[in-house]
């Protein structure tokens, strides 16, 4: 009785170290969360003195665009701040893959180039649906990490000074985060300032660091999730 006793304690904790050493997130869950971006676009013309410019390299960002070793502007005249909040379901397929979709309304506030040169544009608000596709990576501490494939966002403005236009980021930084107990939430942030190239469908080309955190909430069965009592676990 006891070598059976031993040998089923044994199997045991066997199963449960294999299950924490592969923790695993599957499903979907919505989140929300907030962001704010610096961004660099350079400038050309003298921002205060007719007349308004057009973009003078559309596709392709402006020689004084960026920023320098220290994450600071290259041209001040031409930089500005975003902010916005989002709201989507992000989609773990339980192999390390997965998918975004969402929307985000933002806000570009005083002061923002202009009112001539190029760039140059009022502050405004404005809404759009973004979409993305993202490898993850689960710890056996229940932390986990998720980038972006590259080349799979997509962007439409629905409101606002771009609406109809489309746009696509080179790359959003990797975040990570850490899983609740039960699996039923997440959460994760950017952990470095890494620059990314945001380009508009009328040939704007922004490069901007950005800040993003979020929230994870599992949903119930959407009609493709059977693991609502698989808590394993944008």
């Amino acid at each position: 009785m006891h070598r059976i006793s031993a040998l089923a304690f044994s199997i045991l904790a066997l199963s449960i170290g294999s299950a924490a050493a592969d923790p695993n997130i599957k499903g979907s869950y919505g989140f929300t969360g907030t962001a704010a971006c610096v961004v660099a676009p350079g400038h050309v013309g003298d921002p205060n003195t007719p007349p308004p410019l057009p973009n003078p390299t559309p596709g392709v960002a402006l020689p004084n665009s960026g920023f320098n070793a220290n994450l600071q502007v290259k041209d001040v005249a031409g930089s500005f701040s975003r902010s916005f909040a989002v709201e989507g379901i992000r989609t773990f397929n339980g192999n390390g893959t997965g998918t975004v979709k969402g929307t985000a309304v933002g806000i570009a506030v005083k002061p923002t180039p202009g009112p001539n040169g190029f760039p140059h544009f009022p502050p405004s608000a404005s809404s759009a649906d973004f979409s993305f596709q993202f490898t993850y990576t689960v710890n056996a501490d229940g932390s986990w990490t998720s980038q972006m494939v590259p080349g799979s966002y997509a962007e439409t403005f629905t409101a606002g000074p771009r609406t109809a236009q489309t746009a696509v980021v080179d790359a959003i930084p990797p975040v990570s985060g850490m899983i609740s107990r039960d699996g039923e939430t997440l959460i994760a942030a950017h952990l470095a300032p890494v620059i990314e190239t945001h380009s508009y469908s009328n040939g704007d080309v922004d490069p901007e660091i950005c800040h993003r955190s979020r929230v994870f909430i599992k949903l119930k069965d959407r009609g493709g999730d059977h693991d609502d009592d698989d808590h394993d676990h944008h």
